[in-house]
C-alpha cells in the first residue's frame, strides 16, 4: 500500500474529495427535490461520480501497475468530472423548468 506523497498528488486527491463532497450536497438536493416536488431529477450521475472518484483515489493505493494504473486514473478522473458536470446541469435544468 502506497499513500500519495508528492504535493501534486495530495492536491489532486484533495480536489477529488472536495468534488465528491459537492456531489453529495447536490445529490441530497436532488433527492429532496424528487421527494417534495415529485418531478424527476438526476441522481445516478452523482452516484457514478462518487464511484469513479473513489476509484481514482484508490489508484493511489496501488503499488506498481505502470501504464494500466495511469489509464485507470485518467479515465476515472475524466468520468468523475463529466458525470458530475452533466448531473449538475441536469439538476439545474429540472429545477429551472419547475419554476
Amino acid at each position: 500500500m502506497e499513500f500519495p506523497t508528492t504535493s501534486e498528488e495530495l492536491l489532486v486527491v484533495g480536489y477529488v474529495f472536495f468534488a465528491m463532497g459537492l456531489n453529495l450536497i447536490a445529490f441530497l438536493i436532488s433527492a429532496f427535490y424528487r421527494k417534495k416536488v415529485g418531478k424527476s431529477a438526476p441522481y445516478l450521475g452523482f452516484l457514478l461520480s462518487h464511484l469513479l472518484g473513489a476509484l481514482f483515489i484508490g489508484t493511489f493505493l496501488v503499488e506498481g501497475g505502470g501504464a494500466y494504473v495511469g489509464i485507470v486514473r485518467t479515465t476515472s478522473l475524466l468520468g468523475c468530472s463529466m458525470s458530475s458536470t452533466f448531473s449538475v446541469l441536469g439538476l439545474f435544468m429540472a429545477m429551472r423548468a419547475a419554476r
